[in-house]
Parts: structure tokens; sequence; C-alpha cells
């Protein structure tokens, strides 16, 4: 056979084509990006960002028990820390609550519910994993400026059961097929005859879930609750959030309401203020059952927005049955606040920026005025600011752990590896750095102040602790460790510090001896009880404080010097009193209360002892919001936060005086629950009757006896018999591994790869009709994911097949194995184990995954070979269809070494392989059997450190502002495939062995631009690439590519490549339409930004490059942010980017274009993409 040559320069052909596509591993990369909801590792396109991973926790020790309904975890160090009496109300509250729940929507989860609950963290939340069963409770209670007093666990747990319970009640195919994925692809014009096909310029992956729940219905029901249920209730402070949006006229649509979008921290918590009122509006209008048949209206395939569920359940237009409620609220809150009206004293406003402004302080010379304000951010990002009250300036210091959990958080969390979930005690959150309190607190002699901030500690337990701040100097100075200490309080000599330290769900006082270190505790808390805001009296004798049990709060007082004292009553009452203050002398009591229906700032007059000596107290403010956190001068001067309907802000009056008393409040009636069916079982009328201050901890030895009948694990172990100390482990065992149930999601890809449009190999692929053509480029495939309860081990993965990729006739053929195991594919899997180990406790300790990806493509007439029937006759040209195969496996360990850093080492290994299709030829008179060789066999050891330093605005989805670095090396040695060799008539492959080291840095850089609107943001982004081969030059196999969709997409992808790369992006965004909030369908429109860019690369292989062989372009993208679903995050983009350069390409001798040119032109035209994803950040 004189083919030899031609077998030399087809494989020549094979490793260079199959060589482009080891860009697919990067393909997967876009077409899972931002994919929140699968998978308990990050995605493939998530692995080098640092924020989604989470530290490891190797020395807690968790523990599990039972109940007729629910499985409760928690953690217990033997040593009485840990979450185990709070795992205890749990489990009581859990089976009270789950009938009458339940019953409501007609639905029970399809298993036992779990509860994860977690105390190594000064943080409140919680999390329904609604397709899980899942659970996670945060135990220290919450502490909102937004929301008032309630029992944490009897609210929390009701809250997010009823998520459960309700959202599952709405999906159309229950929680195992969450979600239909549609995906599409097309790909570049490659030009080039030695590639097989170009990289994607359209990319679109598209989620359909099954369920379509709006936020608002969400968190309404799950604060309604039921009507006879008040765990949670509509309090002054919801009131007065809503109230004043009302008034304003600045409420929000019905839209806006459906998700968090791009709203800031006091707008998502108005999702959940109003939804709670229009949920209780619905409920006394049409009935409790209105929620049931809204749900299950939302759980038809016919049915994908609330406005159609609401007219179906209702009979009415649902855009009415929203403009009557809101214009009978403003109609009754006009009403009920004439009165309050006529008589305003609101002090003048200090500082009227930022809706977070909190904590005023006069130094003890009454000078300056120091607070805490999120002046300039969407969210509660806040810093210290001192106003100097003779000059009037003021001064900004960024002290982290300022920043507060004011109703919800920074911006809404989609955790990688978490599931789809609703964060509910806040909202959509994000977890905020600030510890349980934002106050502070100035040394009696003024020259420094202390405050409480958050910090995640060796063994990633994030615990508040307290640090001395001096604003001369700006050096701080940390006073404890592991405290878990906030609300800080110097006492009038300086000698002592007042905190609040919590564990377990309870928070108690303590002192802390300035110049010791040494620690007392004062009270004795263990059942649920909240102390805070403590105050000291100025002789330094009493603390006063709060105190709640979940009903609002009252003032007490303890005696500094008697550790064992109850504290006493100073003022209880039927309203909430809060914030206590003391006047210089400590003559008069100050503190706020809703006594008249609205909180304002009262004072009573103390007796020698410190009691109340005045039998009435005296109004000094009559606001309509609220007037909160009293401080004085000592010229009498008083600060305070008012509640206006922007948010906090600092106010002040210079001489405050009593003042007549503020007429009553009381809400409009449309604001309550309706009433509870007539007849109820008995004992769901006793609910609001409940008692859990019984419940104690899991004792030390309790736990021990765990250990020692159960071991460290029982998970596959068979069952004991239970012996006489076994059975006072109270059914408490130690935790074994409970994974999710496995979750499927069907997946639709049109994958356009084979098309013949503006393929400059398309004189090869065949002609097909449109159906042929769509069946040629559908995959179809599933991706599937589990994972542990604690998130420490998981798996994700999925497979998608080209049924028509094959030459199958007829559905037996098709089916056959033989020819399932041709078909073009795209397969992956990632095997997460994130626990650490016991031996080394740091939060640190590395997360191991195992990564396996693998790729078939088969390419008709894809080997040209040139035959001669006889002597004498001109060559002949046989095509052969051959299919390349491409497996990667990967093994890494990462670090988390803080919240911004992370590093990797790992190896991986990628075998690559060509086969050809059993061919006739004509020169031998006979068939040639089909072959498949290996051409590529790579093993390579990475290392890799990633860095991310970031600031959220209400804008970072289309403008990010951060700072981002990614270095990579690795060393790759590998086996690359020359020719062929005749041995003993026999084809034999001969490898070229090569090794290479390749350095990539991956930086950039974003920046918001001061100007524009609060609601609209502009600014600068910076993308700097670099990548070189570390030695002398290497095949273009290990070429790096710096165009197309993810870098300069004024050339196509493989136009721009070479053994070391530079590649610089400059770019500005800017709004459009910065605010459109419109709802068509399912999908809500957000905002439209624009970006103009300019990018400057180059790609060489030997010597210097010139400043000639620069490659410009410039182009612009529209930005479109929406939301899909009421649950899904959407980005759409479409850029255009015109090519500044023009330059040639010259492929190897043996290929030529299609027009038989022998160069490749690039440059002077105009590239489009397209997406639609997740995100923007490619």
């Amino acid at each position: 056979m004189t083919g030899l040559h031609t077998y030399d320069r087809g494989q020549g052909v094979w490793r260079r084509v199959a060589g482009r596509l080891a860009s697919a591993r990067m393909l997967f990369a876009v077409v899972l990006a931002g994919m929140p909801l699968v998978g308990g590792a990050p995605a493939v396109q998530a692995q080098n960002i640092v924020d989604l991973y989470d530290f490891t926790r190797p020395g807690l020790d968790w523990y599990l028990f039972e109940t007729e309904h629910f499985q409760v975890v928690f953690h217990h160090d033997g040593a009485d820390n840990g979450s185990s009496r709070t795992a205890r109300v749990v489990a009581r509250i859990a089976e009270e609550i789950y009938a009458p729940i339940t019953s409501l929507y007609q639905y029970e989860p399809d298993g036992k519910v779990t509860f994860v609950l977690k105390d190594f963290e000064d943080y409140s939340n919680g999390a329904a994993y609604f397709f899980d069963n899942k659970i996670e409770i945060w135990a220290p209670a919450l502490d909102s400026p937004l929301r008032g007093d309630h029992n944490w666990l009897r609210n929390v747990i009701t809250h997010e059961f009823t998520h459960i319970v309700q959202l599952q009640a709405a999906m159309k195919a229950g929680r195992r097929f969450p979600f239909l994925y549609f995906q599409y692809l097309d790909y570049e014009d490659v030009k080039r005859p030695d590639v097989l096909y170009g990289y994607p310029d359209v990319i679109v992956t598209y989620p359909v879930p099954t369920l379509n729940n709006p936020a608002w219905l969400a968190e309404g029901t799950a604060q309604y609750q039921r009507a006879f249920m008040h765990y949670d209730h509509w309090d002054t402070h919801r009131d007065m959030v809503l109230r004043t949006r009302v008034l304003a006229g600045e409420e929000l649509t019905l839209a806006e309401m459906g998700g968090f979008y791009s709203h800031s921290s006091l707008l998502r918590e108005l999702v959940y203020n109003q939804g709670f009122a229009f949920t209780h509006y619905l409920a006394a209008t049409y009935g409790e059952d209105i929620l049931r048949r809204l749900t299950s209206g939302l759980g038809k395939w016919n049915t994908w927005n609330i406005e159609k569920a609401l007219k179906d359940a209702t009979g009415l237009d649902a855009a009415g049955v929203y403009a009557d409620w809101i214009e009978t609220l403003r109609r009754e809150y006009e009403e009920r606040m004439g009165p309050v009206r006529d008589h305003m004293v609101e002090g003048r406003l200090i500082e009227a920026e930022g809706f977070s402004n909190f904590y005023p302080r006069f130094s003890p010379d009454g000078r300056r005025l120091a607070y805490v304000s999120n002046k300039g951010e969407h969210y509660n990002l806040s810093s210290l600011y001192i106003l100097d009250r003779e000059t009037g300036e003021e001064e900004a210091y960024r002290l982290e752990g300022l920043d507060l959990q004011s109703g919800t958080a920074a911006a809404h969390r989609h955790r990688h590896g978490g599931g789809a979930q609703f964060e509910c005690s806040l909202g959509y959150t994000q977890k905020a750095k600030a510890g349980v309190g934002g106050s502070v607190s100035w040394h009696p002699g003024g020259d420094h102040l202390v405050y409480a901030r958050t910090k995640t500690n060796a063994e990633g337990y994030l615990f508040s602790d307290l640090y001395r701040f001096d604003p001369e100097t700006k050096e701080t100075e940390r006073l404890t460790r592991n405290l878990r200490a906030a609300a800080p309080a110097y006492s009038p000599d300086g000698s002592q510090i007042a905190f609040l330290g919590q564990s377990d769900g309870s928070a108690n006082l303590y002192l802390l001896d300035v110049s010791s270190g040494q620690t007392r505790r004062i009270t004795h808390y263990d059942d649920g009880t909240q102390v805070t805001e403590p105050v000291w009296r100025p002789d330094g004798a009493w603390i006063y404080l709060t105190l709640s049990r979940g009903g609002g709060r009252d003032i007490y007082r303890v005696a500094v010097d008697d550790s064992s004292a109850t504290p006493e009553e100073v003022l209880v009452s039927d309203a909430d009193e809060r914030s206590p203050a003391f006047d210089a002398s400590g003559t008069w009591l100050y503190y706020a209360s809703d006594q008249s229906g609205i909180f304002n700032v009262y004072r009573m007059r103390l007796d020698d002892g410190g009691g109340i000596s005045s039998t009435s107290p005296e109004p000094l403010t009559n606001v309509t919001g609220g007037a909160f956190m009293p401080d004085l001068a000592p010229d009498g001067a008083m600060a305070f936060a008012r509640y206006d309907a922007d948010g906090y802000h600092i106010a002040m009056l210079d001489h405050p005086v009593s003042i007549p008393a503020p007429a009553v409040y009381v809400p409009p009636v449309i604001t309550g629950k309706g009433e509870p069916a007539p007849v109820l079982p008995d004992q769901w009328g006793m609910l609001d009757a409940f008692d859990d201050t019984d419940i104690r901890p899991f004792d030390g030895e309790t736990v021990l006896r765990v250990r020692r009948t159960r071991g460290d694990s029982n998970a596959g172990q068979e069952a004991q018999p239970e012996t006489e100390e076994a059975a006072v482990t109270e059914g408490v065992e130690k935790y074994r591994n409970v994974f999710t149930p496995i979750g499927f999601f069907p997946v639709l890809r049109i994958d356009n790869y084979v098309s013949r449009r503006g393929r400059s190999l398309g004189a090869r692929i065949p002609q097909r009709s449109v159906g042929g053509h769509l069946l040629r480029t559908t995959k179809l495939g599933v991706y599937v994911n589990s994972r542990e309860m604690l998130e420490e081990m998981s798996f994700f993965g999925g497979i998608m097949v080209g049924p028509g990729s094959t030459k199958a006739k007829g559905a037996g053929d098709l089916l056959a194995p033989s020819n399932l195991l041709k078909m073009e594919r795209d397969a992956f899997l990632t095997i997460a184990y994130n626990r650490g180990f016991r031996f080394l406790p740091k939060r640190w300790a590395p997360q191991f995954s195992i990564e396996l990806y693998n790729i078939r493509r088969n390419v008709e007439n894809g080997l040209r070979i040139e035959e001669f029937p006889c002597t004498a006759c001109y060559p002949d040209t046989t095509h052969v269809d051959i299919a390349y195969s491409l497996w990667e496996g990967n093994v890494y360990a990462r670090s988390k070494v803080n919240k911004a850093l992370l590093l990797e080492a790992g190896y991986r290994y990628s075998p690559y392989r060509v086969s050809t299709e059993r061919f006739f030829s004509a020169e031998e008179n006979g068939f040639v059997p089909g072959t498949a060789s290996r051409y590529f066999i790579g093993r390579a050891f990475t290392a890799g450190a990633r860095f991310q330093s970031k600031k959220l605005h209400r804008h970072s989805d289309v403008l990010p502002q951060r700072i981002r670095a990614d270095v990579h090396y690795e060393a790759e040695s590998g086996r690359l495939l020359q020719r062929f060799d005749v041995e003993d008539g026999v084809l034999v492959p001969s490898y070229e062995r090569g090794r290479n080291h390749r350095l990539t840095l991956d930086a950039r850089a974003g920046f918001r631009l001061p100007g524009l609107s609060a609601s609209a943001s502009h600014g600068l982004g910076i993308r700097l690439r670099g990548s070189t081969i570390l030695g002398a030059e290497v095949d273009d196999f290990y070429n790096d590519y710096v165009g197309g969709l993810l870098r300069a997409r004024g050339y196509p992808f493989y136009a721009l490549g070479g053994n070391e790369t530079l590649w610089l992006q400059v770019a500005y965004h800017f709004p459009i339409w910065s605010h459109v909030s419109k709802q068509a369908l399912f999908a809500y429109f957000d905002k439209v930004y624009g970006r103009i860019y300019a990018d400057a690369a180059l790609a060489w292989s030997e010597g210097t490059p010139r400043a000639a062989d620069m490659r410009r372009d410039i182009g612009m993208e529209l930005r479109v942010g929406l939301g899909s679903f009421y649950l899904l995050p959407t980005a759409f983009f479409v850029s255009a980017t015109y090519g500044l350069d023009t330059f040639t390409f010259e492929p190897d001798e043996d290929f030529l274009t299609v027009d038989g040119s022998r160069f490749i032109r690039y440059g002077h035209e105009l590239l489009w993409h397209f997406g639609l994803l997740f995100d923007f950040d490619l």
C-alpha cells in the first residue's frame, strides 16, 4: 500500500485537530457558568472563585437523633459547648408545628426533614433547602432593627418548615426533578483547515425549573404560618417599614416583590415586609385556604407566574387585587397618622445619607459624635464616622465587623454545593461580617473607642471579639479571643467593659477587666433568653440592659458587684422598651418605647437607688417612623437613630424637653391576620402558650456515653445490643453520613458545530435536511447530584449523547450497546471531600476533589487518503469517518487559607485517542478494519493560588467591584503522536516525548466611579492575562490562545495562539436603563447596561514580539440583567467587536483552505457574540 506518507500526514491532521479540542474543558466551564443549583462542590467554572469555598471544620463533633418526622443534627464538644439545647428545642417545636403546617397545604414531605444546627458562627439565619428536605439553623437569635423581637427558635423553625411544605407543594414535578435545562451552542467560522471546529460564539444555557414561586409569597406564607399561630406577627417595626414607604408612595410593585433582584438591603427587607402584609390581606379577605389554592395553582404546568395563579384563585385580575390593597393601606395610613402629624418633634438630621445609621455615641466631653453608617453603600457595609460638633467636620473609619445584620445583609447567597434554598431569617443574604451587635463605646478619657467585630479563627469558627480603636493613630488592638463578645460598653472609670456573649441560643452579660484581661459572667441564662444593649449607670454600680424572651424587650438592671444576682425589673410593660441611656448625672433614664404604637424616645426620673421615681414616662419625640438608640451629651443634647421611608438616619435634639403624649396609633386592620378556623384541634390552640425554658442542653456525660457505646461512627455497622449505659444516651447517636436523594436535571442541548454555515471545512460536511440537521445536532442527557447533609461530601455529574451522531438504522441498532458507545458524548463527574482531617483541626485543612471529563466527537469524512487503484491509474481519494475521544482525570487538594486566598495542588492525566471506521480501499480492493490510536498521553502536576477581594453593590452582576488574581503553574510530560512506522506489515505509532512548564497569570480589577444616582453605577474593568512556557519552544499542540468569546473577541479563538500569550482589556461599564422592573410571563427585566471595551493581544512562540505584532480590537456589549421564574439570575449579553489589525496565518504545508489558498486572513471584520447564562462573569 503506497499510502504510508498519507497516513503519516493523516496522523498530523489528527493530532492537530484534536489538539484544538483540548479547549473542550473550557467549554464545560462556560456552559456550566453560574450554575448555582446543582452539585456539592463548586461546578467546573466556579473552581477558581475563592468565596464559593467554605472553610473546613474537622474539629466539630456531630451527633444526630430522630423524631417521627425529623432528623436533628447538632454539634457538641463534650464540655457543654455546641448546639445541643437548640437541638432539643427544635425537635419539640418541629413535631408540634408539623400537622398545622402540612394540613393547610394538604401536603407532607416525602421523607424525614433534616435540621442541621450550627453554633460555630456569630450569625443569625435559617435556610430551607426545599429540594433536599434539609433546613439549616444558626443558633444565635436574630437582632434586627427592621423587625421586632420574637421567640427565635419558635419563629425560625416554623418559618423554614413552612418553606419546605409550601414550596414543595408548588412544584410541578416533585423535588427529585427540580430543573429542565435547555442549551444551545453555535461556533465561530474558524477558517483554519487544521481545526475541526471553532470556539462557541453563541452560548445559551437556560434552566426551566419545576418551581416558580415568587419571593413575596414564599416569605409571606413563611411569616404568616397559620392564623392561630403568632410566633411571628405584625409588630411595630414591620408596620413602621411599610407605613413610611406607603405614605411616601415608594412601595414595591407586584413585579418587584417577585424576587430580590438588584434590591438594596432595605428593599430586600421590603420584599419580606410587603409579602407578609399582602399575605395577611389575602388570607383575611379570601380565607386562609387562599394560600393553598395559590400554591397548588403555581404547581400546574400551564401556570408560570403569580398573576395567573392569583386570577385563578380569586377570579379577579391580580393587578387590581394588588392595587386595591395598596390604596386601602394608603387611605388607612393617612387617616390614622393625621393626629400624629399634628405635633411632630423629629429633631434635626445629622446624617441623612445611607439607610443603616445606628448607635450614636457622644464622646465624654460631648465635642464629638460617633456613629455607624453605611452611607454610599447599597448593602450594610458600614463604617465608623466621627463628627466634630464644633467644626462640622466628620471623618470615616472603615472597621471590619461593623457591618450589621439589618433585616437582610449584603446579597443573596447562591451556594455551589448548597442546592436551591431560601435563606430566610434575614432574607436572601450573604453571610455578614458583623458580630451579634455593631455598637461602639467611648473610653471615659475620650482617646479611643471599643467595638466588636467578627473574624474567622484558626478552626474556622466565625466569632465576635472586642477591639480597641484609636481615631488619632488609626491603630486597632484586639482585647479578647474567641469570647463571642459583642455590644461593648465601657465602665465610667474605664477599668471594665460590659459585653454580651452567647452560646447555644442564649445571650448573657459578661465583664472584662481591661488591665488583666479576665472575664466574669454576670447573668446565667441557658433557656434562650436574650440579654441585649448593656449600659452603665454613671455611678458605676449598676448595668442596665434589656431582656427578651421572644415577646418584645423590657429594661432590667443588675448589680455589678454581685455575679449571682438576678436582673431586677426596671421598666416592664406590654410595650417594647429598649435602648436604655442616661444623662450625665444619672438622674434620668432615657429609652425607646412603642407604647403609643410608634417607637419614640422617652425618659423617666430615677431615685437615688436607681429605681423609677416618676409615675409616667415623659415623651421627647413624636415621629411618623420611629426613634431609637438615644444617647446624651454632657450639655443635654440628645442624638438618636430616626427611621424614615428611606431608612435609619441620625437625628439630634439640642434641647430635648417633655412634650404632650403622642397620639395613640393603631395599625390598619388589613395588616393583621384573619380569624382562625372556628374548630381547631385542642393542641393547636395551645401552641402560642409555649414554654421551652424547661429544656436544657445534653450534658457532657451523655455525649461521652454516645462516644463509648457508638464509637466514632456507626455508618455501615450492625445494630448493637442496647446496654444500660447506652439506654441513657437519650436517642442520640454519633452522626453518620446522611446524603440527599439523587437529583436529576434533564438536559436538551443543540450543539451546532456540524453546521455547514460559514464553516471553512463545510465541504466535507454532508448536506442535510432541516430535520436531519436538527437530529444531528441534538444531544440528550442528564445532570445528577447528591451531597451529604453537612456539605462535607458530594458528587455532581452529567452525560449528554447525540442520538443522531452515528449511522444507526432503526431503533434496535440505535440502542445497541456498541452504537451507544460510539455516540458523541459530553460527560463529567466531580466528587468532593471537604471534611478535612481530625488530626489537623484547622480551617485550611485540605479539601479534595476528583474530576473526570470525557468528550467524544465523530467526524464524517474526517480523514482523506490518496490511493492508486492501479499502477497507471490517477490517484483516487477515499474519505474515512473518524472519532476523537478525549479523557481527562484530575485529583486536586485545595486549601482555603482565609476568606480571600485559596491554594491548590493537583495531578492531571489526559489520554486522547483517535479512531477510524472500517472503510473500503480501492487500492487494496478490500475492507480495511478500523483502527484506534492514542495520539496524546499527558501527565501534569499543577499548583495554583487564587485571590479575590470584592465589594458588593446592587449592580455587582454587571459591574463587579473587585480585585481577583489567579496564578497557575503546571509541569506536564507528554507523548505526542508524530507518525506511523511500518513494522512487519503493521502500522506502529511513533511518539515524541516532551516536557514543558507553563506559568499563567490572570488578573482582573473592577472599580465603581463616582457620580450618577444612588440607584445606578458606572465604572471601569481591567483584565490582564499572560501565559508563558518556561524554557525552549514546544510543539504548537501546547499553545495557549487569547482570542474568541473569553478574551479578545475581535479575532476568532484560534487566530491568536502561541507558546507565549499576553492579553489586556480595558472596559467602561455604564447604565442604559438601571431600573427596568418589568415582569413578562416568567421573566423579570431588571436592568440594562452597556460595556465599551478595547483589547490588545500578543501570541508568539519564538523570539521577542514587536509592537507591530500586537492585535487590537474595540467593541461594545449590551448586558441585560433578568430574573427567571422568580428563582434564578439570568444574564443576556450581545457584543460586537471589530478587529483593528489585519494579519495572515499560514498553516502547515499539508493543509489548504477550501479555495486552495495557503494563507488565512484575520482582522477588519465585525464579530458577534451572544450569551444567555447565569451571570456575565466569563
